[in-house]
């Protein structure tokens, strides 16, 4: 890994599969997202979706104060054209992947975010990308865009109300309140809390434990979860029928089910 890139990238190879993390590596600015830094990560979110040997995501930012605490508004500029005409604003909003970098794209893989600190505005919204979603108990969440002027533009409005509910959604896209590990867990917008200084442990335990189960029925379950959410019953039991088949004749599922007449047990932990 390249120690001055903003953002760093590591392949951790197990024995069934690739870990691959991702670093926000901009401690001295609380690793805020500027043009660069969003087009690294724009590439290693590619390269995630793309590369089938790669199985789950880790996506954390380095030092000990911050997860990210949003867009650069220093650099602003780098991340949006203010002067767009309306075409161009027509294409990005049809066509963009995002100002922070690749927000846009959705993943269809397991994807696990960890927040040891601040995790503000555009950062918060990075952290929702996350499936599994972990923070130590130190971490702080806000929209704290919402101070600036400053809209969500990388799926805040559009995944905290998918992941916890309009309910507890709403006002925190209104107030900008902040909230600690312990509340964001209690609303769902984090499913694990750990000490502080074990959330990339827990996080990597996690990873290698996705690693080692049968991955065609995991990664047809995450698919349809997504592809559903949001449509019609039928609609979504459709999506999830069109699944079904293509895992029956996989070979992950004829090794799991002879490991099960084996007596092979275990839980996930």
């Amino acid at each position: 890994m390249d120690q001055k890139t903003t953002v760093l990238t590591k392949v951790h190879s197990l024995e069934n599969g690739k870990i691959f993390e991702i670093i926000i590596n901009r401690p001295e600015v609380h690793n805020c997202v500027n043009g660069e830094t969003a087009d690294l990560l724009l590439q290693a979110w590619n390269r995630f979706r793309e590369d089938d040997e790669l199985v789950v995501a880790i996506l954390r930012g380095s030092g000990d104060k911050s997860f990210c605490a949003g867009a650069d508004l220093n650099a602003l500029n780098t991340l949006v054209n203010i002067n767009a005409s309306d075409d161009e604003i027509r294409r990005w909003a049809r066509n963009g992947t995002g100002p922070m970098g690749g927000t846009r794209v959705v993943q269809r893989k397991p994807v696990i975010t960890i927040s040891q600190g601040y995790t503000y505005a555009g950062g918060l919204e990075l952290f929702c990308h996350g499936h599994i979603r972990i923070a130590e108990k130190q971490a702080m969440f806000s929209v704290a865009c919402r101070r600036w002027g400053v809209p969500l533009a990388d799926g805040g409005t559009v995944y905290l109300p998918w992941l916890i509910g309009p309910g507890a959604a709403l006002p925190l896209i209104i107030t900008g309140q902040r909230i600690r590990a312990d509340r964001a867990q209690e609303i769902g917008l984090v499913w694990e809390v750990t000490p502080k200084g074990k959330g990339y442990e827990r996080a990597m335990k996690y990873a290698k434990q996705i690693c080692s189960m049968p991955r065609d029925a995991l990664m047809a379950d995450l698919s349809s979860a997504i592809e559903g959410y949001g449509r019609s019953l039928e609609d979504a039991l459709e999506i999830e029928a069109k699944g079904i088949y293509p895992v029956l004749k996989s070979k992950s599922i004829k090794e799991g089910v002879e490991k099960f007449q084996k007596g092979t047990r275990f839980w996930f932990r």
